[in-house]
């Protein structure tokens, strides 16, 4: 076979495949009619659930002390309960500063044991606050 046969088989094998194929006919939906729409209406707005139950949100929390092998991205659904004195904040920023090294590492006394989120700068937007909180909006 020469150089100059193969491109011409390879089209000819091209077209046989083709030509195997049956030929898909488009699918005629039926029409629609004003009950038949109204009728599939109330089937989407009962589906929907409440927004508790989609709401997700990401969370750094350090599982142990020790290397970076116990700070665990986790993905939790639902939204939070505050506890008296707390506030929820949505992050926009962040940063790591030297205290949350040292907390990972178990060298900074003033965060609560683990597990725990970590985390002394943010900036954001409060979203809520729990009962006694009287000084952010």
């Amino acid at each position: 076979m020469s150089g100059e046969d193969a491109p011409a088989q390879q089209q000819n094998a091209v077209d046989q495949k083709q030509d195997t194929k049956p030929a898909e006919e488009p699918k005629a939906e039926p029409p629609k009619t004003e009950s038949a729409e109204a009728a599939a209406t109330p089937a989407v707005t009962t589906e929907k659930a409440p927004e508790e139950e989609t709401f997700t949100y990401r969370s750094l929390v350090l599982t142990g002390y020790g290397g970076y092998d116990k700070v665990k991205l986790q993905v939790k659904k639902g939204k939070p309960v505050l506890k008296a004195g707390e506030v929820m904040v949505r992050v926009k920023v962040c940063g790591l500063n030297f205290a949350d090294l040292m907390a990972r590492q178990g060298l900074y006394d003033r965060l609560p044991s683990p597990p725990v989120t970590p985390g002394m700068e943010c900036s954001g937007v409060v979203e809520a606050v729990g009962e006694e909180v009287t000084d952010r909006k």
